[in-house]
Order: structure tokens, then C-alpha cells, then sequence
């Protein structure tokens, strides 16, 4: 019995092992994987909204890496897009490119991964590709969804004396990455912060009702880190920005951490991966935000505010706080 992929083949691991990951009889895919390109039925009443990202060995996770949790951030990390786009996630295509190598068993466990969370999340691989590797693994998803006619959230709308909310809590993921590279010692904690770094949570629920609000003025998710992200909707809106780090919302963790030592604040505010929505309400709407976060059961937090300018000031204590980087940059 092949124990590798090489071993299997590239014909019956598609069908063996990733054909099965796609759900049964989902909604919109007239031909799914098994030809040349997959057919998607686009409601005439809606758009379609796509976006796609990469996961690469050395880069965004180690070798020996939980394929179980690969999987699942894989997707997780496009959902988030979707979801500051305001987007219902449908359907993705993967490629995956894998040494020859690879033992079978890490394959079933990414599709087990991938499976769950579609289930969980509404969507289904509906095609890709699968190549050999010489130089480690890359996932790479492309994740399509649907929105309504013109409703698409965008981050080019932000207006001058908008409030900046933010959804759920920041840096937990950064602490997590300075913890399993051995620059943070932590004792009961270091489970809580590397599921926050393996396992984000998409905003898909709070997205979808941010849409059907249309209270949001611009939208995008923290992906590179809370500054270098309100700089880009800032940038893209024409607009500054004024945020108070004693606004910000930490988790009990990161909270403590961060009273041990003051100088982690920078790391916080920077460091990415939070997957976290931040959006922009003039500011009559704050108890309608206050409503979706009832609903939607995810708490939103009130950081500062839109301004005229392209200037982005982080103010601790009510003074400017200079910080040496701005974000994750991939290169």
C-alpha cells in the first residue's frame, strides 16, 4: 500500500483523498471537480466576490505543522475577506503543492481539516491542482462568494468624523507567533495564543449583517496588523485616522502580558494575523453597532476616529506613541 504521495499518484489523490472533501449536492455548482473548470450558477441578483490567498512552508507556518489546522486556516484566512467585503462564502478552488514525500496520512488530515470547516462555513471545493514540490508546501485558496447587486463593503469609504471600530480582540496572534518562535515565555497561556495564531476566527456573521445594514462606510480585516490595516483603509478613502491604545481591545492574556511588560505594546499593535474586522460608522450609528454586536454575539470596541488628512496617529495616555514599523510586510 502507498504511504506517499508520490507513491499514490496525482490521479488518485485527487480522487481518493481531496474529490471527497467536496460537499454533496451544494447549492450553485453545476459541475464541480472531475473537469477542466468548475460551472457556477450566479444568482442574476447578485455579484461575485473572489479572493485568494497562500500559506507557505518557512514563511507562514513550520514544517511539521498540524495539517488538521493548515487546512482550516487556509480557508479561514480567505472567509475573512469575504467577510469584509460583506460577501456569503459559496464556493473555493485549491492548489496544493506537496514534496514527493509527503506521507499520505498528513493528506487525510488537511482534508479531514477541510472538510469540517466547510461544512462549518457553507462552502465547497469545487476544483484546483495539485503539483509536486521541491521547495516545501504551499496551499494556496482561491474563495469565491456572493453579495447583493452594488453592496459590496469596500475600504474606500471612510469619511471624516467616522468612528473606527474594531471586532473581538488585538495582537493575541502576534503573541502566539513570539511564543512558538521562542521569543515570549509563557507558562498556562501559550494554548490560548497559539490557537489564536493557528485557528482564526472569520467575522463571516458580523460581515453579513454589516451588508445588510449598510452602516459600515469602509471595511477591511486585520490581516497585516492593526495599524499598517487602518493605514490602507486610509489610504484608500483619502482620510486619516486617530486611535487611543487605551481603546483597544486586548484579551485577558494579552492584557496581562502586557502589564508585565509595556514594551509588547508595539508588537500588539503590529504584529498581524488578528483576522479581525475594522470598519468605520458615522458616529449616530454607534447603538446600531451596539445592536449588531448583540446579534451577531461578537463584542465590538470603539477605538478612535476618522480625520481629514492622510495621517495615521497612535496616542497613548494622550501622546503620540512612535512606533518603529507599521505592519507585516511579505517582502
Amino acid at each position: 500500500m502507498a504511504e506517499t504521495v508520490a507513491g499514490l499518484g496525482e490521479f488518485a489523490l485527487i480522487r481518493d483523498l481531496l474529490q471527497p472533501v467536496q460537499l454533496p449536492a451544494a447549492a450553485g455548482v453545476a459541475v464541480g471537480i472531475g473537469d477542466d473548470g468548475a460551472v457556477l450558477t450566479v444568482p442574476r441578483t447578485q455579484q461575485l466576490v473572489a479572493t485568494v490567498d497562500g500559506l507557505v512552508e518557512g514563511i507562514h507556518f513550520a514544517a511539521g505543522a498540524d495539517p488538521d489546522r493548515l487546512a482550516r486556516k487556509a480557508l479561514r484566512v480567505n472567509l475573512s475577506d469575504l467577510a469584509a467585503m460583506g460577501a456569503r462564502p459559496c464556493w473555493y478552488l485549491l492548489s496544493l503543492s506537496l514534496p514527493p514525500e509527503t506521507p499520505l496520512t498528513w493528506v487525510e488530515r488537511f482534508a479531514a481539516g477541510l472538510r469540517e470547516e466547510g461544512e462549518r462555513f457553507g462552502v465547497t471545493v469545487v476544483g484546483g491542482n495539485t503539483t509536486g514540490s521541491l521547495g516545501g508546501i504551499f496551499v494556496n485558496v482561491t474563495l469565491m462568494g456572493l453579495v447583493s447587486q452594488d453592496r459590496a463593503m469596500l475600504r474606500s469609504g471612510a469619511q471624516a468624523g467616522d468612528r473606527i471600530v474594531v471586532s473581538g480582540t488585538i495582537g493575541d496572534a502576534a503573541l502566539g507567533l513570539a511564543v512558538r518562535q521562542g521569543r515570549l515565555a509563557v507558562a498556562a497561556d501559550r494554548q490560548f495564543l497559539e490557537e489564536r495564531l493557528d485557528l482564526p476566527e472569520p467575522r463571516v456573521a458580523l460581515g453579513l449583517a454589516l451588508a445588510d445594514s449598510a452602516v459600515a462606510h469602509g471595511v477591511i480585516d486585520l490581516s497585516d496588523g492593526l495599524v499598517a490595516d487602518l493605514g490602507h483603509l486610509c489610504a484608500a478613502s483619502g482620510v486619516g485616522a486617530v486611535i487611543e491604545t487605551g481603546r483597544i481591545p486586548f484579551s485577558p492574556v494579552a492584557r496581562d502580558l502586557l502589564e508585565k511588560d509595556g514594551a509588547l505594546l508595539p508588537l500588539l499593535l503590529t504584529g498581524g494575523e488578528d483576522y479581525e474586522l475594522l470598519f468605520t460608522v458615522s458616529p449616530g450609528a454607534v447603538d446600531l453597532v451596539a445592536a449588531l454586536a448583540r446579534e451577531v454575539g461578537v463584542p465590538l470596541t470603539d477605538i478612535g476616529e476618522i480625520t481629514t488628512g492622510e495621517t495615521i496617529q497612535v496616542m497613548q495616555g494622550g501622546q503620540p506613541l512612535a512606533l518603529d514599523r507599521g505592519g507585516w510586510r511579505h517582502f
